[in-house]
């Protein structure tokens, strides 16, 4: 939800998206965030409660995270209203927001308006150089200052937890702190302190958090990856072969768990550019078109199954 050549391009825009999506700070302990992992969810759900419960699993990608505006705004269309968000890095940025009661075309607006510059408050504390501040207070202003618990939809993010490295989810807190941990990219952003440890970005674990979905009481799980299906970059420079590593490695942990959802929406969204508004405009219209056709889809699957 975010704005952020040769050779120059081709590192600068994952770099930016890195620099955008996941902003995290402080080694002060964080009080309000109670970081719960996947058994623990799945114990706590009600066996009491309406079917079917839909909700939304929306993954990262550092600034392809525009196309999830525009899976959200097929998905209204659609008639489909979640009722669980989950997110992970650029996802916790984008459905918090939704979830927080803003319709998508305020997003769209948020999205479009925000600069990459104006996010970024560089530190030279260990852990990280970008501290993350300036991103929590301008999440905490998007969604009016409210706790992620007191959003009109259930809202959690997906953060991982550096000492275990097992997935976890956050449900309670400030909007900000919340996608501050679910966002900080290992070795760019400064790992958020809780009581019990340091937490990252959400990526490292659960790409798109299918499993938390189900794990909150999700009937149906409509999950966003707008990460793997991007074209691969042909250059061979360090930058370029390294990106091409962590984006394989990441996919292929995350392709079990994606393989879990009713619906999987996967918008080929490609990266150079995406700080200009035509490219960000392009990846609203990715978001939009591949949700509308994943719907499609599985309507088709559904009846043919009757």
């Amino acid at each position: 939800m975010k704005t952020l050549l040769n050779t120059q391009r081709m590192w600068a825009a994952p770099f930016a998206a890195l620099l955008l999506v996941g902003c995290a700070a402080t080694e002060t302990a964080q009080p309000d965030l109670h970081p719960r992992t996947l058994p623990e969810v799945q114990r706590s759900v009600s066996a009491h409660r309406k079917s079917p419960v839909i909700a939304l699993a929306l993954g990262g990608g550092g600034l392809r995270g525009f196309a999830h505006v525009g899976a959200l705004q097929a998905l209204e269309e659609a008639g489909m209203r979640p009722h669980i968000v989950v997110g992970t890095s650029a996802g916790s940025v984008v459905g918090a927001a939704y979830a927080s009661g803003l319709s998508v075309e305020q997003i769209r607006q948020a999205a479009l308006a925000v600069k990459v510059s104006s996010l970024l408050d560089f530190t030279w504390q260990s852990g990280g150089f970008i501290k993350g501040d300036k991103l929590s207070a301008w999440v905490n202003t998007v969604v009016g200052d409210a706790r992620i618990e007191s959003f009109p939809i259930r809202f959690a993010a997906v953060a991982t937890d550096l000492q275990t490295a097992q997935p976890v989810l956050l449900e309670h807190g400030a909007a900000g702190r919340v996608i501050q941990a679910s966002s900080a990219v290992p070795g760019v952003q400064v790992p958020v302190a809780y009581a019990a440890g340091h937490l990252i970005d959400g990526g490292i674990t659960s790409l798109v958090p299918v499993k938390f979905a189900r794990a909150m009481g999700a009937d149906v799980v409509i999950a966003v990856d707008i990460y793997c299906q991007g074209r691969q970059a042909t250059a061979l420079n360090v930058p370029a072969v390294l990106g091409k590593v962590m984006q394989a490695q990441s996919c292929l942990i995350a392709a079990p768990e994606m393989a879990g959802a009713d619906v999987l929406v996967a918008p080929a969204v490609d990266m150079p550019g995406m700080s200009d508004r035509a490219s960000q405009l392009q990846a609203i219209e990715a978001g939009y078109r591949a949700t509308q056709a994943a719907l499609e889809k599985w309507r088709r699957s559904n009846i043919a199954a009757l």
